[in-house]
């Protein structure tokens, strides 16, 4: 076993000189760019329109303190293809980088406190993304992540490829969320089949957070499900990516702004050139503890210091194409 993983981490350790994986790769096409590496799909240059309506926000209920940053309506267009992963990290793909890495295990991770019904954490509880509180295997996605936490394992899959592996921006995540569509979710704007299409909250959630008060009203899915679920257990949308709505939020790398209206219209992130607040920032799609609401697209809160490691929060990468 020590020797499998010493071949696993030395394949990571320095750059790749072979061919370009993504050499030729058409849109929908797949790639690997070593064995250990996430698979990654070709998402198509394009226009799309992100944020969200003042009908939908309607229609699903989305409270001011969220729907008043998902707009305005923006026009974005992306001049080139790049590649995402098809699945959200893994908790043994996290596990290699810390290891190869000598990272530090963290002890204080966001989890639910019972006692003010709340995702802020429990003060002297040990939780991190070994120990999250919930079990997990390897397929399952990592947790406990903080946004300097996914920058650093991007630079580290960048430096250990020698492909620019980077965290998607804002926009890149939401046109790859939405896939071609403008609808509420990628199916339309139905929200009764989100129960077979995305990991959020269930009754099974709702039982181990023992019925808190502050989610009695909420729409649940029913299962044994109560976290996270191995990373592509559901379909993938119609460009082949799975779980970008629920199972884990995932970290863009925007700075945090109140709305869209100086978000750059090629789909680059938010800056503090433009406007941006780099001191915090943004997690999309929702998660395993979620309310209906929140597992969209648009779906953008104001945003959080970087350094918070919230036990729903994980990571998805990009990775630029030449």
């Amino acid at each position: 076993m020590r020797i499998l993983l010493g071949l696993s981490l030395a394949m990571l350790a320095s750059p790749v000189l072979a061919q370009d994986a993504a050499a030729g790769k058409k849109s929908g096409a797949t790639f690997q760019d070593c064995a250990q590496c996430q698979t990654m799909v070709v998402i198509p240059a394009g226009t799309f329109k992100i944020g969200s309506t003042s009908e939908e926000r309607a229609r699903e209920g989305v409270p001011a303190s969220f729907g008043n940053h998902e707009g305005p309506v923006r026009d974005i267009s992306f001049a080139k293809p790049f590649a995402i992963a098809t699945a959200e990290t893994t908790r043994a793909q996290w596990s290699r980088f810390v290891a190869a890495t000598k990272r530090p295990v963290p002890t204080e991770c966001h989890d639910y406190n019972a006692e003010d019904d709340s995702w802020a954490g429990t003060p002297g509880k040990v939780v991190n993304w070994q120990k999250p509180g919930f079990a997990q295997t390897d397929d399952h996605p990592a947790v406990c992540i903080s946004y300097d936490d996914a920058v650093d394992y991007a630079a580290w899959m960048a430096k250990s490829t020698g492909k620019r592996y980077r965290l998607p921006s804002e926009a890149e995540w939401e046109y790859v969320a939405r896939a071609g569509t403008r609808t509420a979710r990628p199916w339309g704007d139905s929200v009764t089949p989100i129960c077979t299409k995305a990991a959020i909250m269930t009754s099974a959630t709702y039982a181990a957070i023992k019925n808190a008060d502050s989610w009695t009203d909420e729409l649940l899915c029913s299962g044994p499900n109560s976290w996270t679920v191995p990373v592509s257990s559901f379909d993938a949308n119609p460009w082949g990516v799975h779980d970008m709505l629920g199972n884990v939020w995932e970290w863009v790398s925007d700075c945090a702004a109140s709305d869209h209206a100086k978000l750059p219209a090629d789909g680059t992130p938010q800056t503090a050139a433009n406007g941006g607040d780099c001191a915090h920032r943004l997690t999309k799609g929702g998660a395993f503890h979620s309310r209906v609401w929140l597992a969209r697209p648009a779906t953008r809160g104001g945003g959080q210091e970087g350094k918070n490691r919230p036990v729903a929060s994980g990571i998805r990468l990009v990775r630029e194409i030449d």
